[in-house]
């Protein structure tokens, strides 16, 4: 209470005003908690956009409820998420926090009195208020906050977080130039689900034994703020201890209903696995088609997230992600000992128990398979050579592909590698290293000596590279060689090459980082870089399967080819002959001004893409 005398019975109204509402302390426990995702909230604030793209915020900031004050515990900002993705922490931040002191609960607290309106508000049934300022002429902002604001902090949109019920503290998202009332109207409902979903994360993962940090930090930044979850609870699956993550929610863009499934795992071989999560929506199309996408070299199957939502929500089609052996713990044996893996394991054992495990919920539906990079590879390789897998494995199990696949969409995904790497003498070192291994190495010693050569044995003692550590590495070597690089007029590979496309955005690098790039297998690695020195088309790891020549020999599923004018990492020169596309009448070639990695993170080349497939689809 902050009144000097408590008023009469007979003074009060029928419910307490606001001003005399307790702010209640957010007990130990839960402010630990809270302190381990914090910078996943203020990470994730900064990226929210509007639907044309534009980022809705330069900074945000946190703040926590700490005993009888507030304070602030976190800030971001959008342009420099690419830094903080390096696990650097600009030192402005922590000047910044420093220089703000906790303050007091009381009436003169604008973000008190937004906190108290907000318990006003949910004790009669309605949503947190959510609030816009200008900083700089607003009264109710503390002179000691205006004092310490940068030139590009001057509105606000500030949104009280809550757990069940009870506030944790105040989230603020900070722009240099105005909003509009349009762009108010298109903010509140996704802030309105940002908070909801961040007490519903909360509510179910506070109270574990033993919750996974970095997995709840990266189910924050997901979140998809066009989608409102209406209901977060987790499910059994039969013959599966891990429990699955069933989400119901509430498309805001398209106005509809859907469930979100994660994560069913599927054992496979020597103790791995492949995770698959589920988009399903309330109202299904009637082409009996369930897609299943699979992503690339290096990538998780979030790289799939925004087109599958969009082929789910807006076309209504059951869509299925993919990971891959070793893209998460759920996939890994369990202890630490492990054998690496090759391309061949994708081909030969995760790709056929995906068909198999489809098959057997979808019994009646027909698989259009989408890949992006190697997962493009992956589906046209099995297909070509499942005659000669059978024959090897000696397997009678594994799934036809003419009797499960209707189709395939491969993105960015050549047959061969052709990266140019942007080092003075690169070319010349491949010509050379081409023509010994042709002329010497292949006749006398055999493939596994380029291996050797390749690896310097390291698939024997270390099974996987993290690519993470990589650009990172290379993100320090490229400033401290900044002015060298440009005397020589060369770069090295930077994680902006490997996204390739001119929209990239330090938020999207972010997620990138943090949630899409992991570790891979170095036996892949090594099919993959021998196929880049020699100029040639990527085979078994053992060489006696040439996937190129049996795609030409045997492939004739419909497939939509589609790449990126700007992909530096697979050059568009390999789509313009490929032999195996007239194999198919219904087979079509699709190309979009993107790169790599762009043409599946650009909204807009994303939603053109689903309509261009969606419309192919219907063909077969």
């Amino acid at each position: 209470m902050f009144e000097e005398e408590a008023r009469k019975l007979s003074e009060q109204p029928y419910y307490p005003e606001e001003e005399s509402i307790y702010i209640p302390v957010v007990r130990e426990s839960l402010y630990l908690f809270i302190k381990k995702i914090w910078y996943s909230i203020v990470n994730k604030m900064v990226s929210i956009a509007f639907p044309e793209g534009e980022y809705c915020f330069d900074h945000s900031l946190f703040e926590v409820i700490d005993g009888d004050k507030i304070k602030i515990a976190a800030i971001s900002s959008q342009i420099q998420l690419d830094e903080i993705a390096q696990k650097n922490v600009p030192e402005e931040f922590k000047q910044f926090i420093k220089a703000t002191s906790p303050y007091a609960l009381n009436s003169q607290s604008y973000s008190a009195n937004l906190i108290r309106e907000g318990i006003s508000r949910m004790g009669q049934g309605e949503l947190p208020p959510i609030d816009y300022v200008d900083l700089r002429q607003d009264d109710r902002i503390h002179p000691k906050i205006k004092k310490l604001l940068t030139g590009t902090m001057n509105y606000a949109v500030s949104v009280p977080l809550f757990f069940n019920g009870n506030p944790i503290g105040l989230l603020w998202g900070v722009r240099k130039e105005p909003l509009n009332e349009s762009q108010i109207d298109i903010l509140v409902p996704q802030l309105d689900s940002f908070a909801k979903s961040i007490s519903t994360i909360i509510s179910l993962e506070v109270t574990k034994k033993k919750p996974d940090i970095p997995a709840i930090r990266r189910t924050i930044e997901k979140i998809d703020t066009t989608s409102l979850i209406k209901s977060l609870l987790y499910t059994r699956q039969k013959g599966q201890e891990l429990p699955i993550r069933t989400i119901f929610g509430w498309s805001i863009r398209y106005q509809k209903n859907f469930r979100l499934d994660a994560s069913y795992i599927v054992p496979t071989s020597k103790g791995f696995s492949i995770s698959l999560k589920s988009f399903l929506p309330e109202e299904m199309n009637d082409s009996g088609q369930t897609l299943l996408m699979i992503p690339g070299f290096f990538c998780r199957r979030s790289v799939f997230d925004l087109l599958a939502r969009e082929m789910c929500f807006k076309y209504g089609y059951k869509v299925i992600s993919m990971d891959l052996r070793g893209r998460s713990s759920h996939t890994m044996p369990g202890g630490m000992l492990y054998e690496g893996w090759s391309l061949d394991q994708f081909i030969n054992e995760d790709f056929p128990a995906a068909l198999s495990w489809i098959h057997s919920q979808y019994p009646d539906d027909r698989i259009v398979v989408y890949g992006h990079s190697m997962g493009g590879m992956v589906a046209r390789f099995y297909t070509a050579a499942y005659e000669q897998i059978r024959k090897r494995t000696m397997r009678i199990d594994l799934p036809d592909p003419d009797a499960y696949i209707a189709g395939i969409v491969s993105i960015a995904s050549p047959d061969y590698i052709s990266y140019q790497v942007k080092l003075p003498g690169y070319n010349l070192f491949k010509m050379g290293f081409s023509a010994v291994s042709k002329v010497f190495l292949m006749k006398y010693f055999g493939l596994k000596l380029i291996d050797q050569m390749l690896t310097l044995t390291v698939s024997s003692v270390v099974p996987t590279i993290n690519l993470q550590r990589y650009f990172s590495l290379f993100n320090s070597i490229n400033l401290s060689m900044r002015e060298v690089a440009y005397n020589l007029s060369s770069r090295i590979l930077t994680l902006k090459d490997f996204v390739g496309y001119p929209q990239v955005t330090p938020p999207e690098i972010y997620l990138l980082m943090e949630d899409i790039i992991c570790e891979e297998s170095t036996r892949v690695t090594i099919q993959l870089i021998r196929s880049m020195l020699t100029d040639s088309p990527i085979k078994s790891y053992d060489g006696t399967l040439n996937y190129y020549e049996l795609l030409n020999k045997h492939f004739t599923l419909p497939h939509c080819a589609i790449y990126g004018t700007q992909d530096s990492i697979v050059s568009p020169e390999s789509f313009t002959d490929i032999p195996y596309l007239t194999a198919s009448e219904k087979s079509v070639l699709k190309s979009y001004d993107q790169g790599h990695l762009g043409i599946m993170m650009h909204p807009e080349t994303v939603r053109s893409l689903a309509k261009y497939t969606n419309s192919w689809m219907k063909t077969l």
